[in-house]
């Protein structure tokens, strides 16, 4: 009896330790929330090309203001040769474009890129003004180590496909890359005029540019986390299928040489899209497009560009059950 005592004792004063210790977990939790970065809004704009895979980027992140530092994460140079370079980074303020330097003279912002992470410190005039938000403005360039898959397809024809799950998007965008920050954003890609660009939410707009580029820029309204914020560049044939729900297109987007079978197996998706729609709640997106893709996993259910392993175009088999997953 004795020993049943103590063990059952002991079984308290591990439980309550265990509690404790959960206790402390949940508010280094809360109080992490409370204190890093809140992005609202992020606006990129990418320029591919077929001669290097380097890329060019530029970043407009809308941040609350309710922190004076602000952490973003980009993948740092590598000795590799992969991996990104800061080109600048800056704010506006009445209309004045001040600079976030590594030692500033003015001391107005400081910029640190170490670890992976751009960390801004505002001055604390900047503090002083009433806004409720912040923007700043981040340009960039180099090889994506990883996130944004530059590669050839099947028929040796050059793809880049995003696949950002499920922390991978710092690899290529300067962003918030955790699950719980979610944000509405926009991609405006430049690429060489065979290309067409695929990406989540509606699309805004695309031209032919003077230089043999086309320009194509997506948005979209709904907040996401960087995980599912993708764009798909390929050689596609595009299909949108005619049975679609009302007011939600639903696109096959398909490699040149797998039209054929591309669009026929992906013709299953409207009549999934409706069955779900009535038995489970609406579809909360603008379109859907089902996407052939190439990237290191085979797939991605990106919102609202659900990106399938590339044999699923031409794949003889029936692959409604895999679409129903998606």
């Amino acid at each position: 009896m004795v020993g049943l005592m103590r063990n059952k004792s002991y079984l308290n004063s591990v439980m309550r330790k265990q509690l404790l210790t959960f206790t402390f977990i949940c508010l280094g939790f809360i109080v992490n929330a409370q204190t890093t970065t809140d992005v609202l809004h992020y606006t990129y704009e990418i320029h591919l090309n077929d001669k290097t895979d380097t890329i060019y980027g530029k970043a407009r992140i809308v941040l609350a203001s309710n922190s004076r530092m602000f952490d973003i994460e980009l993948t740092n140079f590598k000795r590799t040769g992969k991996g990104m370079t800061l080109d600048s980074v800056y704010y506006l303020q009445d209309n004045t474009r001040i600079e976030f330097l590594p030692r500033p003279k003015d001391k107005q912002a400081i910029l640190l890129f170490r670890n992976d992470t751009i960390s801004t410190l505002y001055s604390d005039d900047m503090l002083k003004r009433n806004v409720d938000t912040f923007e700043i403005i981040i340009s960039y360039h180099g090889i994506p180590d990883d996130g944004l898959i530059i590669s050839k397809n099947k028929y040796g024809d050059r793809t880049f496909f995003a696949d950002n799950w499920p922390n991978r998007a710092h690899h290529w965008i300067p962003c918030v890359d955790r699950p719980d920050d979610k944000a509405t954003f926009e991609f405006y890609v430049t690429a060489p005029s065979h290309y067409s660009v695929i990406s989540n939410g509606t699309k805004i707009e695309e031209k032919l540019l003077s230089d043999g580029n086309k320009l194509t820029h997506w948005k979209e309204e709904t907040a996401l986390p960087t995980k599912v914020m993708v764009i798909g560049v390929a050689r596609f044939a595009v299909r949108t299928y005619k049975d679609s729900p009302a007011n939600i297109p639903v696109s096959a987007w398909v490699y040149q040489q797998d039209s054929i079978p591309g669009f026929r197996n992906y013709a299953v998706a409207p009549s999934i899209l409706k069955f779900l729609s009535d038995y489970i709640g609406p579809y909360p997106y603008e379109k859907l497009a089902n996407v052939q893709s190439k990237t290191i996993f085979g797939g991605m259910e990106n919102a609202s560009a659900i990106f399938y392993e590339e044999l699923s175009a031409s794949s003889d088999d029936n692959i409604e059950s895999l679409m129903a997953i998606l």
